[in-house]
């Protein structure tokens, strides 16, 4: 056996990182600037949880709740709720809160990307 063969016959085993991977990145930078915003006014750990569980809750219907899933993982959707109570707050019409809030749901749909948790049309599953 030649040392080319040997070197490409070696088998990877275990999981791969694939580009998809990097949404992470961002969806973690946004969730913990969430965070330190959230502390600066008073929202506590248990708000952050369960506003970045909240999304996931139509998969508790089934197919049901498909389209409120697909609904609420939609990057466009979450970003203009982060426009909009950024504004809100800003000009005191919303608390903080809101913002703070609609950052951990755009934080939860960005890295939904990196682990496929992604918006699902009838019966397919994106490979994760």
């Amino acid at each position: 056996m030649s040392t080319t063969t040997a070197i490409h016959s070696h088998q990877v085993t275990g999981r791969r990182l694939r580009p998809r991977h990097l949404w992470l990145v961002p969806g973690l930078a946004v969730a913990i600037f969430a965070n330190e915003l959230g502390k600066g006014n008073g929202v506590g750990i248990l708000a952050l949880l369960a506003f970045g569980i909240a999304p996931d809750v139509p998969r508790l219907f089934r197919s049901a709740g498909r389209p409120a899933h697909n609904l609420l993982h939609e990057p466009m959707l979450a970003g203009a709720a982060v426009a909009i109570a950024a504004i809100a707050s800003a000009v005191s019409i919303l608390p903080a809160a809101w913002l703070v809030g609609s950052l951990v749901w755009l934080g939860h749909v960005i890295a939904g990307r990196g682990v496929g948790d992604v918006p699902r049309r009838g019966g397919d599953r994106p490979h994760a």
